[in-house]
């Protein structure tokens, strides 16, 4: 069965104020800002279901902060093999060699440029241009057969897609992207890299840890909708 639903844990950089009002007296600065991401994708190869495991970190800018990040995405082809079989008559021994091998991954490099990216909603549209390496994919991903692993090809994946999120709160969101990816250069192995991929989950900000923090450090109340506030302390 193919998955339809992913959670999607992404920490995105987004500025503890981000969903406070806007103060327009400020004057509009150029910032630069880190980002990180876990991105966790359903893809397909050769019309199989595969997971791809993700993480990529770099900068954010500009009024609606865009990102330029650089990320490494792995797939392992045995993710949906059984490790134990519990019937007697068809026990086997795990080889745990065979299920920890990294069968595909490769290095991306990514832009993300927002349409939109206010309090509430971020549309953007990422491209991305990598390099990795293959191993041969094997006929049938649901059943025990060995792989080939004399036999790899380096290959050049580009990705382009659409991406939106639901800032529901300071703290989490709602998060939704598709897109496809296009082996443009890849050697030695005749397969088909070409694919596309999608998610749907949930992103979780940096506002909440830092309010969890300042609650269990200086017991000031939090609030997923507004940034924490001291406590006034009056002297008479």
């Amino acid at each position: 069965m193919l998955a339809v639903y992913l959670l999607s844990l992404s920490l995105l950089t987004v500025r503890p104020d981000s969903l406070a009002p806007a103060d327009t007296t400020r004057p509009v600065r150029f910032h630069i800002r880190p980002a990180f991401n876990l991105d966790f994708r359903d893809s397909f190869l050769e019309k199989q279901h595969v997971n791809v495991w993700g993480i990529n970190a770099g900068i954010e800018f500009g009024p609606r902060r865009h990102q330029l990040t650089i990320g490494y995405y792995w797939i392992n082809y045995a993710t949906y093999l059984h490790l134990i079989d519990w019937r007697r008559d068809a026990a086997r021994r795990i080889n745990l060699n065979y299920y920890t091998r990294t069968d595909l991954w490769f290095v991306s490099t990514q832009y993300w440029w927002n349409l939109i990216n206010n309090k509430r909603w971020m549309v953007s549209f990422p491209a991305e241009l990598g390099g990795g390496v293959a191993y041969a994919l094997p006929l049938n991903l649901t059943q025990n057969n060995p792989i080939d692993r004399t036999r790899k090809s380096f290959f050049v994946p580009l990705q382009v897609g659409g991406y939106a999120q639901w800032k529901a709160s300071r703290w989490a969101g709602l998060t939704a992207q598709v897109g496809y990816r296009i082996s443009i250069f890849q050697t030695d192995i005749d397969q088909n890299f070409n694919g596309s991929y999608y998610s749907i989950g949930i992103s979780i900000y940096p506002a909440l840890l830092t309010d969890i923090w300042r609650w269990v450090k200086t017991g000031d109340k939090i609030s997923p909708l507004h940034p924490p506030q001291p406590q006034s302390s009056d002297k008479k």
